[in-house]
Parts: structure tokens; sequence; C-alpha cells
């Protein structure tokens, strides 16, 4: 059984991609922050967790290592090996500042705590088990990418988050290109999510559902090979 951690998986796109995971017989290590998740499945394991908290951080990694470890004491020893991370999910973020025409510096830090500092945490402290042709998506957005254009003042620090997400993307590809693991950004589009609905307007509203973005992240994981790029619908997106 192939194993998924997804950060943020108790609501929006990434309960819809638990779900989708859950459906296709994986393990599934699901971490939630303020709102628990619901779902009951003897293939699902859930932890409460501060992707802004370091030592929160800390611990959730730990118990993943944790978690692994019980899982090799009830394998064969020829299937022991195999119990590690397939794939990653950074899901999890935040965006306070929306509506804000100015930068500001408390809002902007806070999101970089959750939406960069915090998956890279995560991120470097999981790769040791992460498994042989693994595969990390990063969701990002298209507020994080270079070629999109501007064409309002608000959510500064969500951007500057992801873009800088984007470049960590870039060079963590670049760094473990010879270890068979496979780094992806993701854009899952305007979703309809509580962030998604955060941004409509009376005359503009989300155009996706959530199990659109899950259908396409499970795609990727399971069918791409291309390290290091941006993808968004299924298709390659320029940065």
């Amino acid at each position: 059984m192939k194993t998924a951690i997804i950060t943020g998986a108790s609501r929006g796109i990434g309960l819809a991609c638990l779900q989708k995971f859950l459906e296709e017989g994986w393990l599934v290590i699901g971490t939630y922050c303020d709102t628990p998740i619901t779902i009951s499945h003897p293939n699902a394991v859930f932890f409460k967790y501060d992707q802004s908290d370091p030592s929160s951080v800390c611990a959730f990694a730990m118990g993943v290592f944790d978690l692994l470890s019980k899982k090799k004491t009830e394998m064969t020893a020829d299937t022991a090996a195999d119990v590690k991370i397939d794939v990653l999910i950074n899901n999890a973020g935040i965006l306070l500042d929306p509506n804000d025409e100015t930068a500001n510096l408390e809002k902007i830090k806070r999101t970089m705590d959750v939406d960069l500092y915090g998956i890279i945490d995560l991120t470097e402290r999981l790769l040791p088990a992460m498994a042989n042709g693994s595969h990390i998506v990063n969701v990002n957005s298209g507020y994080g990418s270079f070629s999109s254009p501007i064409d309002y003042n608000g959510s500064i620090g969500y951007r500057i988050a992801k873009a800088a997400l984007n470049m960590y993307t870039r060079t963590l590809a670049f760094r473990l290109q010879d270890q068979n693991i496979i780094i992806s950004s993701f854009d899952p589009g305007w979703v309809a999510t509580d962030m998604g609905n955060s941004l409509a307007t009376e005359t503009e509203k989300p155009s996706r559902q959530t199990h659109q973005p899950a259908q396409e992240v499970y795609l990727l994981v399971t069918t791409t090979k291309e390290n290091g790029q941006f993808w968004r619908f299924g298709q390659k997106r320029d940065w």
C-alpha cells in the first residue's frame, strides 16, 4: 500500500485530495489545524498540525517516522524496506491579505511562516523518508507566477510567498534530480474553497470545484515523470 501525506486535509482541496487517495486505496496521513477532519477510514491517520510553528512541524515529522516504523514491524522482511512516503502534498496555506492595497508587514510575515517557511521545514525533515520514485507537490497559485498579470493590489504577502515557493520547488528539483524524487508546483486554478471564495465579487466567482484539482493532483503523481515543472489543468504552465 502506497503512502501519501496531505497537509491542510480538513477542507477544500486538501480534503478532496484526501478522499481521492483513499478511494484509490492509499494509506493517507492528513493534517489539520483548526478544523478537525471528520472522515473515519481504516487507511487514514490524522495529526493536528500548525505549519507556522517549528515545534509542531518537528513533532509531526517525528509522528510520521514513528508511524512508518510501526508499519514496518507489520510487514515481512522482503517488503518492510518499501514502507516510505510515496507522495507529499504541501497543500496547507493561508491568505490573510486579499483586499489589502498596501503591504502589511505583520500579515506578510505570518503568511511567509505558513506558506513558505513551514513547507520548507517539513519537506526537508521528511526527505529521508521519501521513497525511490516518490513525488512532492507544492500547491501554488497563479499569484505565484511571474508570467501572470497583476490585475489588482491585494494578496501582497500571498503573492510573495507563492513566488518564493516556486523558486524553492525549482531549486529542490535540481538538487534531487539524481535521487529519483520528482518535485512539482501545482496551480489548481480558482477553486470554490474558503480561500477562493474570499476573492469573489458579485460578478466574478470561482469556476472550479475541489474534486477537479484533486483528480489532477492524483494524475500528476501517478503518471508524470517530468521533474521541476509548474502544472495547471494537466498541462505545464509558465513560471
